[in-house]
């Protein structure tokens, strides 16, 4: 709260201003702000507010974060009466969040409060106060109220040096309410060492800007703007941080195995507030690294973290970037073993082997856990070797060597019109993990199939091994009265399970995992949200280009690279005496040569057939003919005099090379007026080429969908802007429905949520 301030009177102008606010059309309706500085009045007002308007709810956001408020509002909005607008007063808005160096205020400011629109069907209004000192007000305020500077602007008095450093340490700290062995911890490294009870005793003596708690052992400030302005006025540089963090990390170390917040008032505290220190001092990264010390930082605290370390996007294929993924497939942890439990199994399908070990050696009991993996981690572009793809339906079966789990994917191709019916199948280990076979092509599913256990039928001999499925849906796992442990709390990727050899073998759009559970962490029910309640606290940094295409681009290893993906000896040369006499470009000429001609076909429309010893077959562009109608040649104005030379197809028009710029164009006579189709040959197959590698990845979610999407039509923008800008790009990187097998072979049938 800001402390004891008038409660200010509501004029007639301001409020004719608010009647206004309530008369406009819903779709124009926006956040009113209550804007001023600390101890202007701001919450007051809004209680007046409410005052006069009995049926708003006012929500005091101190202390609460993002999703907190927003948990409120909907509580809110369910209890308001039926058949009116719900109105919400978000106050102290500036103060929210669990920490003080927190992006909750701007996640309640921009995300948040212009959100809520409506809700279960209903208006929601919202008015919000503002201090524009510690967050920026909506950037369109047309209805708002400014309160005046309060003739005392709670600016601290002056202090001895000492006294000044000492309340510079205890505003540093992360937490409103600090434990003294903290303080003491931080006035050391604020050059000031004082022992507890002298600090104690100092506190004591400061009554009208600190309180002690009643137990003496914590102290606080009055208000919360005395608190920001010993802030503003002893800012804390980078080095003080750095030492705030290697003091931390000392103390809690001397304090022995086991959780941080069951070891004393400094351990509690480290594991709210160690990572904005560290963010602060520029040394995030390096605790992220370190499992030990991973596993003991509540997931909240890193996520504030994260948001203040990497204002620009975490950068890709980080530890930094796993946690940012955790985030945005909605895991919220329950507990902290719960949360190092899903650390664990992220680190372990990331192949950060080493940082799994350490999150094992913490000393945090984990109620369940990874044995083995094959899941996808999430913000990764591409195929990773070995893995095991979307898992569309579950099974088991007993071979020569044992029990072995069984699962397979749908890849029929078709669907729209001939369907043409495929399943990939594949047998694994339950204990090790390892291909029990390698994934074969069969022509019916598992339920249609000879399989003895399948998610959709279950009746083994009496003599068989017990076999027993769960299906994940969006109340928990089913059947949920089982006497064995539950399968562990799981996002949505996360579709069905089987029970076997003492293990929960999981499946869904991200591949397979094993976890051994814990009876103690047996009994939740529960299921995550499908993705963040507000909004993930971080964004990815730009993904790099991929080192295969920079290399190809380069000139080093381009007919490997397309042959990769197209088939070996998909890459049809020609003799320099094959070529066209008309082909006059030196890169055309070398990349026909050198890497040669890619055959493809039922990809994007894309179709090239390459004719042998041939050379290219030499055409007129369209349209060029006498006997073509005046308004039908206009379109189809030549880019040059050519010559040119037919590739093949894309599009349902013909792919044209010209031979004296090397640029390619699509035969649009009669259609789209924009043609261009490509710089040069190599441009135009390394963005085919990328493309190809982003429709076979099987995406888990939307959100690396999109991220991956995203990042794609980036590197073909740089790869070559002026194709990418062309139309018929465009509607590639967009993710148009071709109807061939672009979407097939790994995205159909993904339910991304």
């Amino acid at each position: 709260m800001e402390g004891i301030t008038p409660v200010p009177e509501i004029n007639a102008e301001d409020w004719a201003r608010i009647e206004i606010w309530r008369e406009l059309p819903a779709r124009q309706r926006r956040v009113f702000s209550v804007l001023g500085p600390a101890l202007s009045g701001k919450t007051a007002y809004l209680r007046a507010v409410r005052d006069r308007w009995p049926s708003a709810t006012l929500i005091d956001c101190r202390g609460m974060s993002a999703d907190t408020v927003a948990t409120r509002m909907r509580e809110e909005c369910r209890a308001a009466p039926a058949g009116r607008p719900c109105v919400l007063l978000l106050a102290n808005v500036q103060y929210a969040g669990e920490v003080l160096t927190s992006t909750e205020p701007a996640r309640v400011a921009e995300i948040l409060a212009p959100g809520a629109r409506r809700f279960e069907g209903r208006e929601v209004w919202v008015m919000a106060e503002y201090d524009p000192d510690l967050v920026a007000p909506p950037r369109i305020a047309e209805y708002a109220v400014t309160l005046p500077t309060p003739a005392s602007a709670g600016v601290p008095a002056e202090e001895e040096p000492a006294a000044a450093l000492r309340l510079g340490a205890l505003a540093a700290a992360e937490l409103r309410q600090v434990p003294l062995p903290v303080w003491e911890l931080l006035c050391s490294a604020s050059g000031v060492p004082t022992a507890v009870q002298a600090l104690l005793s100092f506190a004591e003596q400061q009554p009208d800007v600190l309180v002690v708690d009643e137990g003496r052992s914590s102290v606080a400030f009055r208000s919360e703007s005395l608190l920001h302005a010993w802030r503003r006025r002893r800012p804390w540089d980078s080095g003080a941080q750095s030492r705030a963090v290697e003091a931390l990390v000392s103390a809690t170390a001397d304090g022995g195995p086991g959780l941080w917040s069951e070891q004393g008032p400094v351990g509690r505290y480290a594991a709210h507030a160690l990572p904005l220190h560290a963010a602060l001092a520029g040394a995030l990264p390096r605790l992220l690294d370190d499992g030990r010390l991973l596993a003991q930082c509540s997931a909240t605290a890193l996520r504030e973290g994260l948001a203040i370390a990497y204002p620009d996007g975490v950068p890709y294929a980080s530890v930094a970037a796993m946690l940012h993924y955790l985030e945005v497939q909605g895991i919220s942890p329950s507990s902290q073993g719960e949360w190092v439990a899903w650390l664990h199994h992220a680190a372990l399908s990331a192949g950060r082997a080493e940082l799994a070990e350490q999150l094992l050696a913490s000393g945090v009991p984990l109620p369940w856990r990874t044995m083995w993996t094959h899941w996808r981690p999430m913000g990764i572009f591409g195929q990773i070797q070995d893995e095991a793809g979307r898992v569309d339906e579950l099974g088991a079966a007993v071979g020569e060597s044992g029990l072995t789990v069984v699962t397979a994917r749908d890849v029929t191709t078709g669907k729209n019109a001939y369907p043409k019916h495929q399943y990939i199948r594949q047998e694994w280990s339950p204990v090790t993990g390892e291909p029990a076979s390698a994934p074969v092509e069969v022509r019916a599913s598992l339920s249609e199939g000879d399989l003895p256990w399948s998610n959709a039928r279950r009746s083994p001999s009496p003599e068989a091994p017990a076999v027993t499925f769960a299906e994940h849906t969006d109340s928990g796992w089913q059947p949920g009265t089982s006497p064995l442990p539950h399968p562990p709390n799981c996002p949505s990727a996360v579709t069905q399970g089987l029970h076997v050899d003492g293990l929960w073998v999981l499946a869904g759009t991200g591949g397979l995992f094993a976890a051994s559970v814990q009876a103690a962490g047996s009994t939740a029910q529960d299921t995550y949200r499908k993705r963040p309640l507000v909004a993930a606290h971080t964004r990815p940094a730009p993904w790099p280009l991929p080192p295969s295409a920079s290399a190809a681009l380069h000139g080093d290893g381009m007919r490997d690279w397309l042959e990769e993906t197209f088939g070996p000896g998909t890459c049809h040369r020609l003799a320099e005496d094959q070529l066209p006499k008309g082909l006059d470009d030196p890169a055309a000429r070398r990349f026909l040569t050198e890497t040669g001609l890619p055959e493809i076909s039922d990809f994007l429309h894309l179709a090239i057939t390459p004719r042998g010893d041939r050379s290219l077959p030499e055409v007129a562009w369209p349209g060029r003919g006498r006997d073509v109608p005046r308004q039908r040649r206009a379109r189809s104005e030549a880019p040059s005099n050519g010559p040119f030379y037919e590739l093949g197809t894309w599009m349902y028009s013909r792919l044209l090379l010209d031979g004296s710029t090397g640029r390619l164009f699509r035969d649009t006579t009669g259609g789209s007026p924009d043609p261009f189709a490509g710089s040069s040959l190599t441009q135009f197959f390394a963005m085919v080429r990328l493309y190809d590698e982003f429709r076979r990845t099987h995406f888990p979610y939307l959100a690396d969908h999109k991220d991956a999407q995203h990042n794609l039509a980036s590197w073909c923008e740089q790869i070559d802007g002026a194709a990418a800008r062309a139309e018929a790009w465009t509607l590639v990187l967009e993710g148009h429905d071709f109807e061939d097998s672009t979407w097939d072979l790994a995205s159909y049938g993904t339910e991304w949520v």
